[in-house]
């Protein structure tokens, strides 16, 4: 059993390949999600199963039963508050909905991404192996005190006071960028699309693609901040591609007819790009790193800086913080970015290195020994407590 946390469509796309893979190898799976994700999860051909149902990833962020409302953060200081508070409070939600689902359906295992903090409490309340498998490039810490905070009453119930740790952590990164855990492969998995010819065919020009997240345009100041910056990006000569819902897309077609837009998975154009413009979002650029295309990276968060460093550093990207992304700016580097073949063979090399890891179906084999064990040592515990000596 699968939780996608969180409120993107990329919480479900992250875990698509290894749910998919197990499902392939001839194991049941089921995707708990909030319903506001069922669509993304049903997309990438998984089963889905609500939880939290009347709630939304928004609406919990209200002041309730003595903890106050969860704000955005507009300053550094207050990213890993709302980091901590609200991936805490979405597992209080979700918590005994899992744990119920989890015994209706007998699951053998939990898994969850990177902040799926419901499902690990959910698995030791259990007594099954809990995986976390990190959701994208990042690797944030600093957060988990707001995750007790807002938990405290059901780490109880598993006789905690902190975070357990998982019976198995993978990391998606690639080897060179890793922290830590067991690699994996990352394979795309999005909502899917008709493929047309221009998106797999490389232009006369250069091509760079700007995409700004799959779920930002809630706030009406995102879809302002990419027309000013395709204001300059369609100035500086290449072709530039705009991945975005198609709710939206109509907007960037008539201000900028010259633009192609629309929702495009991102593994179909992004080996036909020279340059990928993003937000920071973390399975975007797992996805730049899959196809050796160079990252310009918006970065809006303090928290991002560390995982950020690790890929400047590497040579494939470049990163401007916050107010430093202006559209002159974003324009200047990214025809620097262009003029200079660094960032490409860098890219390359990083591809290289990430495609050495195991795919989500070399885990399979490694989860399928994970749970028999925990079978077996389950066997011997309940042999012991009957009175028999375990077989």
């Amino acid at each position: 059993m699968f939780y996608a946390a969180g409120t993107s469509p990329a919480s479900a796309f992250a875990i698509g390949p290894l749910a998919s893979a197990l499902r392939t190898a001839g194991h049941e799976v089921l995707v708990a999600s909030f319903e506001e994700m069922t669509g993304a999860v049903l997309g990438v051909g998984l089963p889905s199963v609500v939880v939290a149902k009347g709630h939304t990833t928004e609406s919990i962020k209200a002041a309730h039963d003595g903890h106050p409302a969860i704000e955005y953060p507009h300053e550094p200081a207050q990213e890993m508050p709302y980091l901590g508070h609200w991936f805490g409070r979405q597992g209080n939600y979700v918590f005994e909905d899992l744990v119920d689902i989890a015994r209706l359906w007998q699951a053998d295992v939990l898994i969850a991404g990177s902040l799926g903090h419901g499902a690990e409490v959910a698995a030791r309340f259990l007594g099954i192996p809990f995986i976390r498998q990190s959701w994208d490039v990042f690797d944030i810490h600093g957060y988990e005190e707001y995750v007790v905070e807002e938990m405290a009453d059901q780490l109880a119930k598993i006789g905690m006071d902190e975070l357990p740790e998982p019976t198995l952590e993978i990391d998606v990164c690639p080897p060179s960028l890793a922290t830590s855990g067991t690699l994996m492969r990352w394979t795309p998995h999005n909502t899917p699309c008709r493929i047309e010819p221009w998106m797999i065919q490389a232009p006369d020009a250069s091509r760079i693609c700007l995409t700004m997240g799959s779920f930002r345009y809630a706030d009406p100041r995102v879809m302002d901040r990419l027309l000013g910056l395709l204001g300059e990006l369609t100035r500086i000569g290449p072709e530039v591609v705009v991945a975005i819902g198609e709710d939206k897309a109509q907007i960037v077609r008539d201000q900028f007819p010259q633009v192609r837009a629309g929702w495009i998975p991102l593994e179909f154009i992004l080996p036909s790009s020279d340059l990928l413009i993003h937000p920071a979002g973390g399975l975007t650029a797992i996805n730049a790193v899959n196809t050796a295309t160079p990252q310009l990276l918006l970065n809006p968060f303090e928290a991002f800086i560390p995982t950020l460093k690790r890929f400047t550093d590497q040579g494939s990207a470049r990163t401007l913080y916050r107010d430093e992304g202006t559209p002159a700016a974003v324009a200047q580097v990214a025809t620097e970015m262009l003029r200079d073949p660094g960032y490409a063979l860098k890219a390359r090399e990083l591809a290289e290195d990430a495609s050495t890891s195991p795919t989500a179906a070399g885990l399979v084999p490694v989860i399928e020994r994970l749970v028999a064990g925990a079978r077996t040592d389950d066997t011997q515990s309940l042999n012991t407590r009957d009175g028999r000596m375990p077989c």
